[in-house]
């Protein structure tokens, strides 16, 4: 695997950037130094070597602070893609604005397809149609439960120390799609909480019960609960990467979304895989279903939540999707992380700068109060208002659903030298933020990229690059 050797030391990046010479004492004081880049490689253990500059923090200590009494169980029914989006968007504009929007959107991509505008052509909604539909499998909450058991094989179930099961897990999650796996214990009182109420839809509800096995109840009219048993301690949070190129030529149609077809079938295998050893998991039967994915991702150590109100990852920035399985198989639990994003957030502003309906907040500092229904309380952060949000999404040539996350900061090629000495200083000084932040608008202006350019540019397999945290762990 190709190593960054680079002998240029702090100092004389800090020179080489015209930072002053106190502020080279400044961040040579705060942050530790390091000879080459081969440095940031830290953690010992299988799957568990992240930069240095990741600071791992006590249990269930997340730079987004959470008051667990206030902290109520959420029903995803109340987000958006829940049965109150008609009343959450009427309490924002009458329905004839929302109908102009969406005719003039309907026009304007129409006219734009036959002009073959790029971005909006015919091979551009070809790809857009069917880029992300390459899942085998339907989503489901118990799976196809046709793997053979030890029961069956004639041997006793999988035993282990949860810390040899969670390696273990890494090692088939890594192998069939997933970027980053984290582990939640669920304890009540606090993060049991974040396993959603109802559902979207609010048919289906999610149930804790003493029982051995997760089951799915049928209370007739369409109703349904979803019986979890109080033995599924465990939440597994799978990050799967999107494609930074796909996401980096928003607002057009290009910009698909691909992480959801994969997690299907790596939700499936996995399932399969842990019944293969004698336990059970349950998975998402719908997108963002079971809980509050990023919540439990951020508990888990697998990034920190920023201004967008989204989960910013070491390895690929915001430009990611975290799903949920809850199990039985004793895992050892992860612990959050510090890595200087939160931090950060206050002083950058450039989600909430490039979101023209405002749905971002301008606030310096996260708050407690919540905007509307959508957002979950006990936890203090920058609420979006989720309905300006769908307003700026409906307009043409306006947002293709994650502009924000596209012009991030962080939405960077993390394995380029300059950006992993830029995210060390940052993690260890606020400084130079504000600094940095003006750099990134210097040389990556608004973040996104040509969409005409797009068909000449040679993708990674599954447009993802999936080297991003991999580690000559076995040589």
């Amino acid at each position: 695997m190709q190593k960054y050797h680079s002998t240029m030391s702090r100092r004389d990046f800090m020179k080489a950037l015209g930072v002053s010479a106190a502020g080279i004492s400044t961040a040579t004081a705060l942050a530790p130094a390091f000879s080459d880049l081969d440095e940031m490689v830290a953690k010992e253990g299988l799957y568990g070597k992240r930069p240095w500059w990741i600071k791992e923090r006590e249990h269930l200590d997340t730079t987004t602070e959470i008051d667990w009494t206030e902290m109520k169980r959420y029903s995803e029914n109340d987000t958006m893609r829940g049965t109150h989006a008609a009343e959450y968007r009427l309490s924002l504009f009458d329905q004839t604005e929302w109908d102009r929007r969406s005719a003039l959107k309907k026009e304007e991509e129409k006219k734009w397809l036959l002009e073959e505008k790029p971005g909006y052509s015919l091979k551009d909604v070809a790809y857009s149609s069917n880029v992300g539909s390459n899942q085998s499998v339907s989503q489901s909450f118990l799976g196809a439960q046709k793997a053979s058991t030890p029961e069956a094989r004639g041997v006793a179930k999988w035993e282990g120390s949860p810390e040899e099961a969670a390696s273990m897990l890494r090692t088939f999650l890594r192998s069939v799609g997933a970027m980053s796996v984290g582990i939640v214990e669920l304890e009540e009182g606090k993060t049991k909480k974040l396993i959603y109420d109802f559902e979207s839809g609010g048919k289906i509800r999610n149930v804790w019960e003493d029982t051995d096995t997760a089951i799915v109840r049928d209370l007739g009219g369409g109703n349904k609960e979803h019986v979890l048993p109080n033995k599924f301690k465990y939440a597994i949070e799978i990050i799967n990467q999107e494609s930074m190129n796909l996401f980096k030529v928003n607002p057009t149609l290009l910009m698909s979304q691909i992480r959801y077809g994969r997690n299907a079938n790596t939700q499936a295998a996995t399932m399969e895989f842990i019944r293969g050893l004698g336990y059970q998991a349950v998975g998402q039967f719908s997108i963002n279903a079971i809980g509050i994915a990023p919540a439990l991702a951020t508990i888990s150590g697998r990034g920190e939540m920023g201004r967008m109100n989204r989960l910013i990852t070491p390895e690929h920035g915001p430009i990611v999707g975290a799903f949920t399985m809850l199990t039985n198989l004793p895992l050892a639990p992860d612990k959050p992380i510090d890595a200087g994003y939160m931090r950060f957030c206050k002083d950058c502003m450039k989600c909430a700068e490039t979101c023209a309906e405002g749905a971002i907040s301008f606030e310096r500092d996260p708050y407690w109060e919540t905007i509307g229904a959508w957002n979950n309380a006990g936890h203090r952060a920058w609420f979006e208002d989720s309905r300006k949000c769908a307003a700026y999404r409906a307009l043409p040539s306006a947002c293709t659903s994650g502009k924000c996350l596209a012009v991030c900061t962080f939405s960077k090629d993390h394995t380029a030298g300059i950006h992993t000495v830029v995210q060390a200083t940052l993690s260890a000084t606020p400084v130079f933020n504000g600094f940095f932040k003006e750099m990134d608008d210097i040389f990556y202006h608004e973040g996104l990229h040509n969409p005409e350019k797009f068909w000449d540019i040679e993708l990674p397999t599954y447009a993802i690059d999936s080297t991003i945290n991999g580690r000559d762990t076995h040589s």
